[in-house]
């Protein structure tokens, strides 16, 4: 059983890697995590929910690219050829990382507002 949780951590953070590599989104999505750290650190102490919200809003728009990313991956491997049913799929998951990212600023703006 630890055998097989440890190549599951193993295939994941290769899929980490992977995706770091070759999806800019996914970069710059990592990246804006330096905007959330500079925020807590403007609004220094934060509350508890607060730091969790912000964390967990974090760790969702980086979960959605990831997905995403899959997404868009196998269905270009199952399906190479411009298809309207595929490119709305691909819409779709893209239209996930939106929602995560609107999720974010409304976390942000909540702890503004809090603060005001």
């Amino acid at each position: 059983m630890l055998r097989r949780l440890w190549r599951g951590c193993v295939f994941s953070s290769q899929g980490l890697t992977d995706t770091y590599r070759g999806e800019l989104s996914f970069r710059m999505e990592v990246w804006s995590g330096s905007l959330y750290v500079l925020f807590g650190y403007w609004f220094w102490p934060l509350l508890r929910w607060e730091i969790l919200l912000l964390a967990l809003s974090f760790l969702l728009i980086l979960m959605a690219e990831l997905v995403n990313t899959a997404i868009e991956r196998a269905l270009e491997r199952l399906h190479p050829e411009r298809h309207e049913l595929i490119g709305l799929s691909k819409d779709a998951a893209s239209a996930a990382v939106f929602v995560a990212i609107l999720f974010g600023f409304v976390v942000v703006g909540s702890v503004v507002i809090h603060r005001l």
